[in-house]
């Protein structure tokens, strides 16, 4: 099996220099590279990463949990797409994980990484008390929190202000005409449904119209919990006339209760949505939406972990981006 040695003796370079190139740890000319690729091309040399990872401690491979990327919703989907963007750049493995937002799943997982030694972990952390993130987290292993901010933990993170974005999402629709508008959120997504209640009823404040806590519903992450959520609320004797949704696959189930009601959006029920999709430009009825930066998301996050990574010992970062409306009404 030829080894490194091999490559620098065929290509006439130092050890170093094929080192740099495999690794992609400096510059090195665009000369020698072609001549050390040429040489690891005609050797057909692989790099033996399990023997370096035992003698540096370090994988070059980031572990990486989501809820679920097969939606209809391509947020998790366009947030991995920049963090495998950054991380390609950057020499850096990426070994992506669901965790359908069960706490079972995560513990899994991250038990899994610690064991394959990955250097960092970005986790849009599901709910629920994890003895596996607890280790991970005093070992001072590298990780960001993404998404979601965690109560309590002095930690990196990255996350969309969502208050923010139902706040303005509500505040349009109150532009509007609508006085009573239902919210619906995720029960299981932590830090991001206590985002939307505070923007909901900043907006409604703001409006000097009453935050009617009945008019709030929570659902799992599915079509059929938005479904039942929209149900419940468009089934009060005093029903909203417009709802602000928390995520397209929700509005999906949403669009399917007012089928099933004999509603049509927007004359009886005008619909607002977080995450946005080009579908949607096409879409009938047309859904405005707060677009949130899920890509930079995605960039900023991996782009922080490997500062966490270079340096072990800095303070905590939390970094909150700001999401726009799109307006198709």
């Amino acid at each position: 099996m030829p080894t490194i040695y091999d490559v620098a003796k065929l290509a006439g370079v130092s050890i170093a220099t094929v080192s740099a190139v495999l690794n992609r740890t400096s510059f090195v000319s665009p000369e020698l590279t072609t001549r050390v690729k040429d040489a690891v091309q005609q050797l057909d040399y692989t790099i033996n990463h399990l023997a370096h990872s035992l003698q540096t401690r370090k994988t070059r491979t980031v572990g990486m949990l989501i809820p679920e990327v097969a939606t209809p919703d391509p947020f998790f989907a366009q947030v991995t797409r920049g963090v495998e963007d950054v991380l390609r750049k950057k020499g850096y493995l990426l070994i992506l994980g669901h965790t359908y937002n069960l706490v079972e799943e995560q513990s899994r997982y991250l038990a899994a990484f610690r064991s394959r030694m990955v250097d960092g972990v970005l986790l849009f952390q599901a709910p629920g008390a994890d003895e596996e993130l607890a280790r991970l987290l005093k070992s001072k292993r590298p990780i960001v929190f993404v998404g979601r901010v965690p109560g309590g933990i002095a930690a990196d993170v990255v996350a969309t202000d969502i208050a923010a974005g139902t706040k303005a999402g509500v505040a349009h629709l109150v532009s509007r005409g609508h006085k009573r508008i239902g919210l619906l959120t995720v029960e299981k997504s932590m830090s991001v449904a206590e985002a939307r209640i505070a923007g909901w009823r900043q907006a409604l404040k703001t409006a000097r119209l009453p935050a009617d806590a009945a008019l709030i519903a929570a659902s799992d992450l599915s079509a059929e919990g938005g479904q039942a959520a929209a149900a419940h609320l468009l089934s009060l004797e005093d029903r909203p006339t417009a709802l602000f949704v928390d995520n397209l696959v929700t509005t999906t189930g949403v669009l399917r209760a007012l089928q099933v009601m004999k509603l049509k959006c927007p004359d009886d029920v005008e619909i607002f949505s977080s995450d946005d999709a080009e579908w949607l430009d096409v879409f009938r009825p047309a859904i405005s939406t707060v677009v949130q930066p899920s890509y930079q998301l995605g960039v900023r996050a991996a782009e922080m972990l490997l500062k966490r990574i270079r340096h072990p010992g800095r303070p905590a970062e939390k970094v909150f981006l700001k999401p726009k409306l799109r307006i198709r009404v």
